[in-house]
């Protein structure tokens, strides 16, 4: 009995240890990991630091490294360029030759995120018309090859890339390689766009738990799992070949302006070349998209951006390499960094919060980069954190979350806005609801601030 005794009494002196030690508790934190990093910009003092060079999965938290390697080294000017040519001598209305897009890498092309700089179609079309082109007895030739021909990351999870947050980066893409689908469950779907085939296997349920599954290029949606209740299901999905989607859409918009489309293919072009050049939002203004709304494709597309005129494949790995030199070059130990894309949706990407807080210390005399990330309680994906309570505004924070990841990575402002201090904490492991780790970690934050 006293053996027994002196064994429970152990066991709670150990478990009451851990809890005064574990810096952000909940149902279950005894098993899960926590890693902090907060530290002061005046003095560089580390105001707090648990497990700070353990390295974690830092989901959509990978997103402020490559908003990091964005401002280090590109221009902030527009990134990515899409030329669009008409080939051929234009008689009597006619265009004897092909109209060319070429792809530019442009995550951005009629985005619905930039609504005011949308309508490459339509400007495409009335281009078109104002060169006197009422007919193209040859077709749109969409090139595409400026990056390999699948566009996921090796690293990404097959039951991620049918969903618009798994959309793979391409040489063209467009409409956010995504669209908008309601589907009914045990009613089959005549109507997807872009001639996507869609297997409805939805039941209705108690709750809704519906699954995805399409291959790399394949043009097949199948959709199994329950639906809660009596309404349709609603989300949106990859597209899987995004340069033609555009394709359709072209020949639609310039039948609309009155332009016949002749799918001659054996058409001889004249030596004659006329060229319009599309350009995208700038550097700052993409990021922001990226951070405050943790847009993946933005992200892969800013990422493989630092390859972009590079004498290379421009593969992801190509992207990554130059990354990882950058960042070798500014000093950071990469010996313990795992770096397998730029979104964070990879499950094998890991970093420290030490390494996260050093980089987020050196970015922040940059008020280009400090303003990319979303104040708590007001913004982007953080507006619900810290909403009613003193912090409200004074965190920014770049969010990250999949299954058993919750992060958080950015600074400590002060009355004008100006960092402060570096911010980063990550929990990995977790089995209970994200939304009570989400309320532990704001408690945390309000005890150290």
């Amino acid at each position: 009995m006293i053996k027994r005794f002196i064994q429970l009494a152990s066991m709670t002196l150990a478990f009451s240890f851990y809890a005064a030690a574990a810096p952000v508790v909940f149902k279950g934190s005894e098993a899960a990991s926590t890693g902090i990093y907060i530290a002061e910009l005046s003095t560089g003092k580390v105001v707090a630091s648990y497990n700070q060079n353990q390295v974690f999965i830092p989901a959509s938290t990978m997103k402020c490294v490559t908003a990091a390697s964005a401002v280090m080294s590109l221009r902030g000017t527009s990134p990515f360029i899409t030329p669009v040519e008409i080939s051929g001598d234009v008689t009597a209305g006619v265009l004897e030759g092909n109209l060319y897009v070429y792809g530019g890498g442009d995550p951005t092309l009629e985005s619905r995120h930039f609504k005011s700089r949308s309508g490459f179609v339509n400007s495409v079309c009335g281009w078109v018309k104002s060169q006197g082109v009422d007919s193209i007895a040859g077709d749109i030739i969409i090139d595409a090859s400026l990056y390999p021909a699948i566009g996921v990351s090796p690293y990404w999870l097959l039951e991620d890339t049918p969903w618009e947050y798994g959309a793979g980066l391409y040489g063209v893409n467009y409409k956010d390689n995504s669209f908008s689908m309601t589907v009914y469950p045990g009613e089959p779907v005549y109507d997807a766009p872009y001639d996507v085939e869609v297997i409805n296997r939805l039941r209705q349920g108690q709750r809704g738990d519906v699954m995805a599954m399409r291959g790399e290029g394949s043009s097949v949606l199948t959709l199994t799992g329950t639906v809660a209740g009596s309404k349709g299901y609603t989300s949106r999905y990859s597209i899987p070949v995004p340069w033609m989607a555009l394709y359709h859409d072209l020949v639609s918009g310039l039948e609309e302006a009155g332009v016949a489309i002749g799918y001659n293919l054996d058409i001889k072009e004249g030596e004659n070349r006329k060229r319009m050049e599309h350009t995208s939002p700038l550097r700052d203004e993409i990021l922001r998209v990226m951070m405050f709304k943790s847009d993946n494709l933005f992200a892969e597309g800013m990422l493989r951006s630092l390859v972009l005129h590079d004498d290379c494949d421009r593969t992801f790995a190509d992207a990554v390499r130059k990354e990882r030199a950058l960042l070798s070059q500014k000093g950071y130990d990469l010996a313990t960094i795992k770096i397998a894309d730029g979104s964070g949706l990879a499950v094998t990407n890991r970093l420290s919060p030490k390494f996260l807080g050093s980089l987020l210390r050196d970015m922040s005399s940059r008020q280009e980069y400090v303003k990319l990330f979303p104040k708590v309680g007001k913004e982007g994906t953080v507006a619900g954190l810290l909403a009613d309570t003193r912090l409200k505004g004074r965190l920014a924070l770049k969010s990250g979350s999949m299954s058993g990841v919750l992060c958080y990575a950015g600074y400590k402002l002060d009355a004008g806005g100006r960092p402060t201090h570096v911010v980063v904490v990550m929990v990995n492991g977790f089995t209970c609801k994200v939304s009570d780790v989400r309320r532990a970690i704001a408690s945390y934050l309000l005890s150290v601030f």
